[in-house]
């Protein structure tokens, strides 16, 4: 039997899985570029650190 918590998890997403989803990739790739552990110059990257930038604005 699945639990209140593990219905909801499946139903709400992050910001993080969206992006992901929205831009075809994985949710922890989109987490490293938030975090900088990944620098973005070109392509799908900066797209979605671009993204991410008008978020926060």
């Amino acid at each position: 039997m699945e639990t209140l918590a593990q219905k909801i998890k499946e139903k709400s997403a992050t910001v993080y899985q969206v992006i992901a989803k929205k831009h075809n990739t994985d949710a922890e790739y989109v987490g490293k570029i938030a975090r900088g552990e990944r620098k973005p110059v070109r392509g799908k990257g900066l797209k979605i650190l671009k993204e991410l930038k008008s978020l926060t604005k």
